[in-house]
């Protein structure tokens, strides 16, 4: 059966795109989720007008990702937890908890799936976190976990922001054991 993508779908194609698909896949899966819709004649003359919409608002959201890109640059996120010996975090940090701290701290709305988190941070230390924000601007943001002293954390200086190569699961900073008074 022959289908016109609405979205695109992944390992099938593009928004606007004609594939040739099963009939059960089509009928059971994409039609009912609006992922594609029948490519009768109706639809295939259509689909230059369509390909025209699509283009124009593929080219509203890639300048609104390069405006968030650009409100990015060159900051640290800075994310508080708890933290036990050896780095390793109580609990973790996951995509909503980035997705809530980038609205806190810069008051930026990312969805948690436009988040490229492969699985939950536990470890204190730089990490640096891919953004799916349109398919031709994925950039990375540096997430900063550690301990939160009282006061909070103070951002790092934006200018001193640390090559993508030193962005690593490391800690931070290793404590040294008390010495106990006599």
């Amino acid at each position: 059966m022959k289908v016109i993508l609405t979205e695109d779908v992944e390992k099938l194609g593009e928004l606007n795109q004609v594939v040739e698909v099963a009939d059960g896949y089509a009928r059971n899966y994409l039609l009912p989720r609006s992922l594609a819709m029948p490519a009768t004649k109706s639809a295939m003359a259509n689909l230059d007008n369509l390909k025209a919409i699509s283009d124009r608002r593929q080219a509203r959201l890639k300048g609104e990702a390069e405006t968030v890109v650009a409100q990015l640059e060159g900051k640290i996120l800075v994310m508080a937890a708890r933290v036990g010996a050896g780095g390793k975090l109580f609990g973790s940090i996951s995509a909503s908890d980035i997705a809530e701290q980038l609205k806190a701290q810069f008051g930026l709305e990312i969805d948690r799936r436009q988040i490229g988190l492969n699985e939950p941070i536990r470890q204190a230390g730089l990490h640096g976190v891919p953004l799916k924000l349109h398919r031709e601007v994925q950039p990375q943001i540096v997430v900063q976990v550690g301990d939160a002293p009282p006061g909070g954390f103070a951002p790092l200086a934006s200018d001193a922001a640390p090559a993508e190569s030193a962005v690593q699961a490391e800690p931070a900073v290793q404590a040294e054991p008390a010495e106990a008074a006599v």
